[in-house]
């Protein structure tokens, strides 16, 4: 079964202190993934979001652009009745991305959503020891916003806390645990993963759902191309083995992945990963 799939990529590095995830989407393409999975999946469809950067921009703007600009992209797919695939860039599009499908299901807007990462995308920039941009966008669609970027999520966030499962967590600060804690946002960290099994634990969610995954959750010997690699990480096949069911269950709505940095590739594994997940979107159902 093939769906009707449009691939939006978001060059954008400016939310992320390595900005290698920039030409992230450029050399996926270049490489001939697209080519590839458009032999197997005739009505797949590529689309480019442009991000407008110049020196005189900050980074909070050019992110609020791509982001705004993004979401009106993803309404647009799914008011087609395509589904949405996300490729950054870095994390920070997710704002983009998950405002543009509430907008699409508006009203209500309602969907959960799956965040697999080893972070917990939580900051503001109170709490932010980096002040980077792609460690806020969960705040963000929570309605904790940074000043410049409030146009696109708020003042009406399109998700609550019981939308949204974190999942592989094991890299956060003091205020972002207590952020999730407060908010009741349901944290699965690595060490449960590891104690249970990804399978096991992943929810199924049996109404409208998407899913984001920050290749930083998968470990970095199996997915080596991140710019913010934390040690002790999802195993590549297992991940594969969860996402499968999920990418073809039909309440799914879109899929993003974020974070590809082509610099740090070891033997295109992270690469090859990205066309396996990609493929399993496109044609839900099929072996790989």
């Amino acid at each position: 079964m093939n769906r009707r799939c449009t691939i939006i990529a978001v060059g954008i590095g400016e939310g992320a202190r390595d900005p290698g995830c920039a030409k992230g989407p450029e050399i996926l393409k270049k490489s001939g993934v697209f080519d590839r999975l458009a032999a197997r999946s005739p009505g797949l469809c590529w689309q480019e979001v442009p991000v407008s950067a110049s020196a005189a921009a900050s980074p909070a703007t050019v992110v609020a652009r791509a982001c705004d600009a993004l979401a009106q992209a993803v309404a647009a797919v799914r008011s087609e009745g395509r589904f949405p695939i996300v490729i950054g860039g870095d994390h920070s599009i997710a704002m983009g991305t998950w405002s543009g499908l509430s907008r699409a299901l508006a009203p209500p807007g309602r969907f959960d959503l799956l965040w697999i990462d080893a972070h917990m995308d939580c900051h503001d920039p109170s709490t932010s020891p980096s002040g980077a941009l792609h460690g806020m966008p969960l705040a963000c669609l929570l309605g904790r916003c940074h000043p410049q970027l409030a146009g696109v999520a708020c003042p009406a966030p399109p998700l609550k806390p019981g939308d949204v499962t974190l999942v592989g967590v094991r890299s956060f600060e003091r205020e972002e645990d207590s952020f999730a804690h407060q908010s009741g946002l349901r944290v699965i960290r690595m060490e449960e993963v590891t104690a249970k099994g990804l399978a096991a634990i992943l929810p199924r969610p049996t109404g409208p759902f998407g899913i984001t995954l920050d290749l930083d959750a998968i470990d970095p010997g199996d997915a080596p191309a991140v710019g913010s690699p934390v040690p002790g990480g999802i195993a590549a096949s297992e991940l594969l083995e969860s996402l499968r069911p999920l990418l073809a269950s039909p309440h799914c709505l879109a899929l993003e992945i974020a974070e590809y940095s082509p610099p740090h590739d070891v033997a295109d594994k992270t690469a090859i990963l990205m066309e396996t997940i990609l493929a399993m979107a496109a044609q839900p159902g099929e072996p790989p």
